[in-house]
């Protein structure tokens, strides 16, 4: 039997060194957005379709959708290659991945990936980068 992963807990963020100025709300953005994707391009467990479904067609975000999740991301809410990119790309041993590196460096204008505002426009820039590693992910130019 194969161990679940636990790829992120919203309350590792808020819990730990994250803006006294911000609502403990922004620290299900970032992993919102990665959620979103695995949405978008039917990424999720079977069992999760009806929020899958709530993300494409934009009535809710992925952040609203973590939110009822309880803010925990686990391999079980994952397709097979879902999994096998989120070990990839989101997770590492370290507690994170290339993904939140990423995330980062694309917001970098900003005091913390913390301050990222939960928009489509700024889920379409993050959705642009993790398709390209996506692509690159499964070898494709």
């Amino acid at each position: 039997m194969t161990q679940g992963i636990c790829y992120d807990k919203a309350k590792w963020h808020y819990d730990g060194d994250f803006p006294a100025d911000l609502p403990p709300s922004q620290g299900f953005v970032h992993t919102g957005m990665f959620i979103s994707w695995l949405a978008d391009h039917h990424l999720l467990a079977d069992a999760l379709q009806h929020d899958a479904e709530a993300i494409r067609t934009r009535e809710q975000t992925g952040a609203q959708v973590f939110g009822r999740w309880a803010g925990v991301l686990t391999s079980d809410m994952l397709s097979d290659e879902g999994n096998a990119f989120a070990r990839h790309y989101y997770a590492s041993a370290a507690g994170g991945g290339e993904y939140l590196h990423d995330y980062f460096n694309l917001f970098d204008e900003l005091p913390s990936i913390y301050h990222v505002t939960d928009t489509w426009e700024n889920y379409a820039r993050v959705a642009a980068l993790i398709s390209d590693r996506h692509a690159e992910w499964r070898g494709k130019p």
